[in-house]
């Protein structure tokens, strides 16, 4: 192997990555439809699109993973025919994708040359020169990186730096990061935006798929938009506003994201009085009626997540009293909580919702399981029947029942755990990040049930960082800045800079 061959910023005359009418069919699927893009030296090409868009399948082609049924992919105006991920390295496009693909017993040096150990003249491994030329490379790129320590002993970004000194150990020309944000802590991306503008300085061509538009904004040159596997624009994302992004994503005007019903408020079903908890909360008090929607909004350590969970029992209360209906919850627990018909969306969906090896029927039927079973044995036919209303009340898409939670898109994860509580039934939901982690488009999905559930009488609290969504959501805001509530507003008379004021007090 050759020393680390960074590529010339200057050289801009032919684009590292030319794609040209690329196409892919999978059966009853066209996945790609005549998909054209270019990548230049030192540039970053955003990717953005709603699940379905192609975004995945544009990427496994460029890694070599699907072979494309119809088009070109070149590298520095070479056209290239990749049999497998292998050929698409060797010609230097390197994919960072979303679930690391590492070796976490190994060390980093190791991981780092995986593919290509380098053979002393007796034919040992050159450990030695190894650890030399993974130190060349954290150098030249400016990683903070222990060429010996253990994978498994790093963090998420740490491990990205891995992924992508793997790149340069093969000098790579293109880099692809595939929501690279979606595990990293703020201080974590502000670190990686680092890392790519050094990247681009060294003549690396990045296309970087993020559904996080502010990241958009800031990190990338141009962006390409896909929608319905078709090319929709590629353009300086600075001739973008976040309005016309989302415009040509979803292919309707963001003043159709926040749909609003008629609501009318009924009597009080959720009076909290003076809550605390011993990790967070301190002498919380609201309510909300029937029929309204109460956004809490609060920056990071506020305690909105602490209090989803102490409303619902599933976190401790050391005082204060929470009533549905005027039934106290006592003792306070998930069980009680859930009989008196109060119900949480969590904002880890994967680790406190969906079961993700089981399939989506039996995600949605789990908490109403005892309507479908008698004599100890479910009614699949009842069962089945029921889950495939509110896959048709709610527009899920899936190909069948009986496939895996983990094979749906995100949003149509959420529309599962939604399914769920109201197949149980309820009085109150508890939403706490209800978009996190999914698209636009499923996001304008989620907003329109939402909106549907309470214009039907259930009291929603909604819990987001999101300021939007907060207030195209909400009846009333109530702010939280250290564990305690420090203003409560009606959202038709309150500005972003009110909400934020109180939020930093």
């Amino acid at each position: 192997m050759t020393e680390l061959n960074i590529a010339d910023p200057t050289n801009t005359s032919v684009p590292v990555l030319s794609v040209s009418g690329l196409t892919k069919k999978f059966p009853g699927v066209l996945a790609l439809d005549d998909v054209s893009i270019e990548v230049r030296s030192g540039e970053v090409l955003a990717i953005i699109g709603e699940n379905g868009a192609g975004k995945s399948t544009l990427i496994k082609m460029l890694a070599g993973v699907y072979k494309p049924d119809g088009g070109t992919i070149a590298i520095n105006g070479e056209v290239q025919n990749y049999a497998s991920p292998a050929d698409a390295l060797k010609a230097g496009t390197k994919v960072v994708f979303q679930e690391i693909a590492l070796i976490p017993e190994f060390t980093v040096a190791e991981n780092i040359f995986l593919e290509s150990h380098l053979i002393t003249r007796i034919g040992t491994i050159d450990w030695p020169e190894i650890r030399r030329r993974a130190r060349d490379i954290f150098e030249r790129a400016g990683f903070a990186l222990d060429p010996d320590a253990k994978v498994g002993d790093l963090s998420i970004s740490q491990q990205q730096l891995v992924e992508i000194s793997r790149a340069l150990a093969h000098d790579a020309k293109l880099v692809i990061m595939d929501e690279p944000t979606s595990s990293l802590t703020p201080l974590e991306v502000r670190h990686l935006f680092e890392v790519i503008e050094r990247l681009k300085s060294l003549g690396i061509a990045i296309i970087y798929v993020s559904h996080k538009l502010e990241e958009i904004f800031e990190i990338s040159d141009r962006c390409t938009i896909l929608r319905d596997g078709k090319w929709i624009s590629t353009q300086p994302t600075s001739s973008h506003t976040n309005d016309s992004l989302i415009k040509d994503m979803v292919g309707r005007s963001i003043d159709d994201l926040f749909p609003r019903s008629e609501r009318k408020f009924g009597d009080t079903v959720v009076q909290v009085d003076g809550l605390y908890t011993h990790n967070r909360l301190d002498n919380i008090s609201f309510n909300v009626r029937a029929g309204e929607v109460l956004g809490f909004f609060g920056l990071m350590g506020a305690g909105r997540t602490e209090l989803a969970k102490a409303i619902v029992g599933y976190d401790p209360i050391s005082a204060g009293s929470i009533k549905i209906n005027g039934n106290l919850l006592s003792p306070h627990s998930t069980i009680k909580s859930k009989s008196l018909g109060l119900g949480l969306l969590s904002e880890d969906r994967k680790e406190e919702g969906l079961m993700m090896d089981a399939n989506v029927t039996r995600n949605m039927t789990l908490s109403a399981l005892q309507k479908f079973t008698r004599g100890g044995f479910v009614n699949a036919a009842a069962e089945t029947k029921t889950a495939q209303s509110f896959v048709d009340r709610f527009r899920i898409k899936l190909a069948k029942l009986g496939q895996p939670i983990r094979t749906l898109s995100g949003g149509n994860q959420q529309k599962v755990l939604l399914s769920r509580w109201l197949m149980y039934g309820l009085e109150v939901i508890v939403l706490d990040e209800p978009t996190r982690g999914i698209d636009v488009g499923a996001k304008t999905e989620i907003f329109a049930l939402i909106d549907e559930l309470a214009s039907q009488g259930l009291a929603v609290i909604l819990m987001t960082s999101e300021m939007p969504e907060l207030l195209g959501l909400s009846d009333r805001i109530c702010v939280l800045a250290e564990g305690k509530i420090t203003a409560t507003f009606e959202t038709s008379n309150v500005t972003q800079e009110e909400i934020l004021d109180a939020a930093i007090q």
